[in-house]
């Protein structure tokens, strides 16, 4: 992929830090059909390298897969990926240009589409979306985000 397409912010982790110390990442992805992939690497890298468990790094890669997806899917511009920690927690969020506001569909065995948002509510401890409306972005941007607990259970 030609190094124009995507940008990263994330930062190359030091010797790790304990998984309860607080850290950022954001990736800025051009709205492509590689866009998801290359999220879903990212953020796995990322939470293996700061030492979060196999698991939280399984979860958030196939859920962030999934919003990415829907992103390029139902929007024309970029797409931001944020990758946040805080003690205990790993959030994050994915912003894009289309206007509406997601709801989960409801889904049947033979249905092809429409499941990121059931697997969002089935597998994070808690998900939401919000619009933007600061100075910051265009009006009709928002955001989708979901949270994962990284305290043993």
């Amino acid at each position: 992929m030609p190094p124009s397409s995507y940008a990263s912010t994330c930062p190359v982790p030091p010797p790790p830090p304990a998984p309860s110390s607080t850290w950022e990442c954001h990736l800025h992805l051009t709205n492509d059909p590689r866009a998801p992939r290359i999220a879903r690497r990212t953020v796995r890298s990322a939470l293996l390298d700061y030492d979060y468990a196999p698991a939280v790094a399984d979860t958030a890669e196939l859920l962030t897969s999934e919003l990415v997806s829907n992103a390029v899917k139902h929007s024309d511009g970029p797409v931001t990926v944020r990758l946040r920690t805080r003690p205990g927690v790993v959030r994050i969020g994915v912003m894009d240009n289309h206007p509406e506001l997601p709801d989960p569909l409801p889904c049947t065995p033979d249905q092809t589409f429409g499941r990121g948002l059931f697997l969002l509510e089935a597998l994070s401890d808690t998900w939401g979306r919000y619009p933007l409306a600061d100075r910051s972005r265009k009006v009709g941007w928002k955001v989708v985000w979901f949270e994962l607990s990284t305290a043993k259970k």
